[in-house]
């Protein structure tokens, strides 16, 4: 069976989700909701994070057991989507690459649904999705009719036992986890079936931490410490509701809190974050006593740096709107320490961010080389004789670690190798006494770190 381009809806957004009167198979609304976010995504209109918090929240926000599914749903389909187009394909007799954004977003929820969630019977997961399918090209749709088969047929194979591969990476991407692998020493088929698994929630202590223990505690929230300092694992939401979110402890995923732990923030150390963001590792390092400018290229980004790093109680000493790989309004070789959280592909966070898995190209990791050298060659700029460079990237390819770290050493003379003598960090560093953190490590995000230093 096959849609054809006349009864295909139009490629674009989904509308806004109607009242849940409207919906009438249990679980519709939510089913509703991650297929628009799929759709936003899809287009390229939003990430998946931000997608994902739009439909939770608008236009009211879903509660308990529909937010869960909702947000397995948006995240599960994201990162199974390559095997569940190659199962799904068979069923449809022209294939999928003509098929309209809406009916195939559609076929990939139920798909993943009648496979990969045991909870959720057949029956209503097909009938569910169809209802959500329904609110948003209209019931009499013929696209209505074409997305019943296919689901249909994909439940029979599903209960035969037919289930899609596991296959959900690009060859080169597999490629990049098994170097990244051998590079710290760890087994290179762990290492990818980590990355396919959905990543736990880290929060980060503030300052000593006292504060965020107490809260935490507090609140009942159990707590595994972790091996970066200040680094705690969570399960369940209730750490995300506390009254010390924010001010005590910060979500950070474990990985980018070694970054920040790297630079060994102490009182008084002038510290120049580039590519700072929305200002997290600048918290951090700011609450640990250093005197933190932050620089991006994004306005907005510094304006919620300052509010978070204001909130956390740890103002930030000065914000620049700038390119960091431009040279910078403020003056040369005056920080004590340089932090380059470089532009990246974001392989190492294909967990939190699966679309990754399909927008990027193994072309991208020689087309952000540039960008990330003239950053580097900036921050070079910045430090003192004596200070500390941290060279970073929340990346798994060697194109963004060890190779980039070499090109800046060779560039740069005055900079040496140096890892330093953290006990923490001993357990993170590879073969080349490069700092590199991955699933198998407390379900980290995979970040590589290099800390060099200008000689005199």
């Amino acid at each position: 069976m096959r849609e054809t381009s006349a009864a295909a809806p139009p490629d674009q957004a989904a509308p806004a989700a109607a009242h849940p009167a409207s919906r009438g198979a249990p679980g519709a609304e939510a089913r509703a909701r991650a297929i628009a976010a799929l759709l936003s995504v899809d287009a390229g209109e939003q990430g998946s994070q931000a997608a994902l918090q739009t439909v939770l929240d608008k236009p009211w926000p879903l509660q308990g057991a529909d937010r869960g599914l909702c947000t397995e749903l948006v995240y599960g389909v994201l990162r199974r989507q390559r095997s569940l187009d190659r199962w799904i394909a068979p069923s449809c007799k022209h294939g999928l690459v003509s098929m309209p954004a809406s009916s195939l977003t559609a076929l990939r929820l139920g798909a993943y649904q009648l496979t990969e969630l045991d909870r959720v019977p057949a029956f209503a997961a097909v009938d569910a999705t169809l209802q959500a399918l329904k609110g948003m090209v209209g019931p009499r749709s013929p696209a209505i009719g074409f997305v019943n088969a296919v689901l249909r047929s994909l439940a029979g194979r599903a209960t035969s036992g037919d289930r899609p591969d596991s296959d959900d990476l690009p060859g080169w991407m597999s490629q990049c986890i098994a170097e990244f692998a051998a590079d710290a020493g760890v087994d290179p088929a762990e290492l990818q079936a980590a990355f396919h698994l959905a990543a736990p929630t880290h929060l980060q202590l503030l300052g000593d931490g006292a504060n965020g223990r107490a809260d935490l505690q507090q609140a009942g929230v159990e707590t595994v410490e972790l091996p970066v300092p200040g680094a705690l694992l969570v399960r369940g939401g209730a750490a995300l509701l506390a009254a010390g979110l924010g001010h005590s402890y910060l979500v950070q995923d474990a990985g980018s809190a070694a970054v920040a732990a790297y630079v060994a923030a102490r009182p008084g150390l002038k510290v120049l974050d580039l590519c700072a963001g929305r200002g997290v590792k600048s918290a951090v390092l700011a609450a640990q006593g250093a005197e933190v400018t932050a620089v991006d290229l994004s306005a907005e980004k510094l304006a919620n740096a300052q509010e978070l790093c204001q909130q956390a109680g740890a103002p930030l000493h000065q914000v620049l709107a700038a390119d960091a790989s431009m040279p910078l309004a403020l003056p040369e070789g005056s920080f004590d320490a340089v932090l380059v959280d470089a532009p990246c592909t974001g392989l190492g966070t294909v967990r939190r961010r699966p679309e990754i898995r399909h927008r990027r190209r193994a072309a991208d990791l020689w087309g952000m080389a540039a960008l990330q050298d003239a950053i580097a060659d900036q921050a070079v700029r910045m430090l003192r004789p004596g200070g500390v460079l941290v060279l970073a990237t929340c990346s798994v390819a060697r194109q963004e670690g060890p190779q980039w770290v070499a090109g800046v050493l060779k560039r740069h003379p005055q900079l040496c190798f140096d890892p330093g003598d953290f006990a923490w960090a001993a357990p993170f560093l590879g073969r080349d006494g490069m700092l590199r953190t991955h699933p198998l490590h407390a379900g980290m995000d995979g970040f590589f770190a290099a800390r060099l230093v200008k000689q005199a």
